[in-house]
């Protein structure tokens, strides 16, 4: 391997770490940005800073803006699952713990991939994979504490809300994943960006949309970098280390969002440290890897 070559695997290393504490760090964003409007409203501005943010992207990377007519179906179905995610990660948030929710989500996402996969799209499970849906199942039982659940509970605890962030991503990710023949990712993200703006403005039409402007500095350092910070940095960074390095090595790096996200969430939003979510996060992590080994 050349050191020029070395160097450069050095530099995404970096900007991948950088892109997963991002992401950590966007579930106590979220938790913040939460307490100043409802769902709608910070769905509406956090995705229409990602646009713009996204924008340039495109055309550093020398990618057209035109939608190929074969893709609209994959974008508008991908920006309806992202909106519906993104609805649900602020709901969650707003009512639950943003520490375990970052977990729960984060966790649950590639574990249902895997079992949605096998089931609809001809996939299959080796026995490593199965034990690892086993141990994720089991590590997302203690996040959530489910031996004390009652349907009252699931409702006004926020996990709801997390499961069905969860389910939402898992649309996301199938929808991508076929749409990878008619339009490049790039393009593609941008799209989605932009639909979802949309999307998220026609739910956010009895909100005060133009208040924020009077809200304070916590609220736009926050909100921003959900848009330009965690969905736009990070996402297009994840994108290339997929690209260059292959989505097994990428998906890897997944691995320390839940651990940043219960740091963040504890050191900033003084949210209790509970055992069960710390024993829980190390099974679902450990299922991660198993099935992506």
């Amino acid at each position: 391997m050349t050191n020029n070559l070395k160097s450069k695997e050095l530099r995404l290393t970096i900007l991948m770490i950088l892109a997963m504490i991002t992401w950590g760090l966007s579930w106590t964003n979220a938790k913040i940005v939460g307490s100043y409007g409802d769902a709608p409203l910070m769905m509406f501005w956090r995705f229409f800073f990602a646009t713009l943010s996204f924008a340039p992207i495109v055309w550093l990377k020398g990618h057209s803006f035109k939608i190929p007519r074969k893709s609209l179906q994959f974008i508008m179905l991908n920006s309806f699952f992202m909106t519906s995610y993104n609805y649900f990660y602020f709901k969650g948030t707003q009512v639950g713990l943003a520490g375990a929710g970052g977990v729960l989500v984060t966790t649950l996402n590639p574990i249902l991939t895997a079992s949605f996969s096998a089931l609809f799209f001809g996939g299959y499970l080796l026995r490593k994979d199965i034990f690892g849906l086993l141990l994720g199942l089991a590590g997302g039982g203690l996040i959530i504490r489910i031996w004390e659940m009652d349907m009252a509970l699931l409702f006004q605890s926020g996990n709801f809300h997390f499961i069905m962030a969860s389910l939402s991503w898992v649309s996301v990710t199938l929808i991508t994943s076929k749409s990878k023949k008619v339009i490049s990712y790039i393009p593609y993200s941008f799209w989605c960006f932009a639909l979802s703006t949309f999307f998220s403005l026609t739910l956010a039409l009895n909100e005060p949309i133009l208040d924020v402007f009077q809200y304070d500095g916590i609220f736009w350092l926050n909100i921003m970098f959900l848009g330009t910070g965690a969905m736009a940095f990070g996402t297009s960074i994840y994108f290339q280390a997929s690209v260059e390095l292959g989505p097994k090595k990428a998906s890897a790096y997944i691995f320390t969002v839940p651990l940043t996200a219960i740091g963040f969430a504890t050191y900033y939003l003084d949210e209790p440290l509970i055992l069960t979510t710390i024993i829980g996060g190390f099974l679902a992590i450990l299922a991660v890897y198993l099935i992506n080994k």
